[in-house]
């Protein structure tokens, strides 16, 4: 989550999921563009199958959460 601010980010290689919470994931692919407005509690990482590259830009506070672990990482 980003405080006073925003994330921006560029996928550059790679498969990838986004999620914002109480959203469904987004699968990610090269050429894709993501923003995260403040305050918008979201994860973003590689596929089970993938490696996942990704440039992000970034305002504001970051808070760090709970880690996805492998329960919540699947579904």
């Amino acid at each position: 989550m980003h405080r006073d601010g925003f994330q921006i980010l560029l996928v550059t290689g790679g498969e990838g999921w986004y999620q914002e919470e109480g959203n469904p994931a987004q699968a990610l692919k090269a050429g894709d563009v993501i923003v995260t407005h403040d305050g918008v509690k979201h994860w973003h990482g590689a596929t089970k199958d993938s490696w996942f590259g990704h440039i992000a830009i970034t305002a504001g506070k970051p808070e760090w959460l709970e880690p996805v672990n492998d329960d919540v990482y699947p579904k």
